[in-house]
């Protein structure tokens, strides 16, 4: 092609067409430049494709972490209740039967479970290597940014006060009335963990003023985290429908 334009001038330039030559000359710059211009959008073209397609990918990543999230902290929540029952339930058998039963065993084994919610960061992290800026939607790159940067640790608080509670006054007096084993074949059990106490040392709990207000402590440190669990639910479930929103946009 270049020697065909080529010939072209050269035949202008014997025949002594000068006028046309320019003419000519000006047309085939302009051609050059439309060519370039063509393969300049194409390769702008590619490119932004590829950028939809890896935000399409992040997007699906971050949903199937969120999906994982959601899970556990439905079950994190589901714990939780079994807590806030458990907690009625030791109170009640202190305050109206005169010795301990299989189900009071249970119920102050759950005493002593403390959920803990790990959400996984694997999507965000890929989005933040590559920078925030790929997901082109201000919203959600927003909503994704507040789930990741502020929710999730936040929340990671509540549960830190919650353990260090744990630690300095559930555990010690769980420990000075009950013997605990792990024995999965065990019934009645909760989750392979399994509480005995003595005729003797139940006496002595039903008398313990401090116990009772550790139980009313352990409820409420529960509640509180309970409600923000289902707020982090909460915003999990908007978050996956607004995500779900956006790639049905894009693919």
């Amino acid at each position: 092609m270049i020697k065909f334009f080529r010939k072209i001038r050269q035949q202008l330039l014997v025949q002594n067409k000068i006028s046309k030559y320019l003419f000519y000359a000006i047309g085939e710059i302009i051609l050059v430049v439309i060519g370039i211009l063509i393969a300049l959008q194409v390769n702008m073209m590619n490119e932004q494709r590829k950028e939809n397609d890896f935000e399409i990918k992040i997007l699906k990543e971050i949903k199937g972490n969120l999906l994982t999230d959601l899970n556990e902290i439905s079950e994190d929540i589901g714990l939780m209740d079994d807590i806030n029952k458990a907690c009625l339930d030791v109170k009640q058998h202190l305050q109206t039967l005169d010795q301990p039963t299989d189900s009071f065993s249970i119920s102050s084994s759950i005493l002593r479970v403390t959920p803990h919610f790990s959400p996984i960061n694997s999507g965000y992290n890929l989005l933040q290597s590559h920078g925030v800026r790929i997901i082109k939607n201000d919203n959600l790159r927003n909503d994704i940014s507040f789930q990741y940067d502020m929710l999730y640790p936040y929340y990671k608080t509540y549960e830190e006060e919650r353990s260090r509670f744990h630690a300095l006054h559930s555990e010690p007096q769980l420990l000075d009335y009950f013997s605990m084993y792990f024995d999965k074949t065990k019934d009645p059990s909760f989750y392979g963990l399994y509480f005995e106490i003595s005729l003797e040392d139940y006496q002595k709990l039903k008398s313990d003023s401090k116990f009772l207000k550790l139980i009313t402590a352990i409820a409420f440190e529960n509640k509180t985290i309970q409600d923000r669990a289902k707020r982090v639910e909460a915003s999990i479930n908007a978050l996956i429908s607004n995500i779900e929103v956006e790639l049905e946009k894009k693919e």
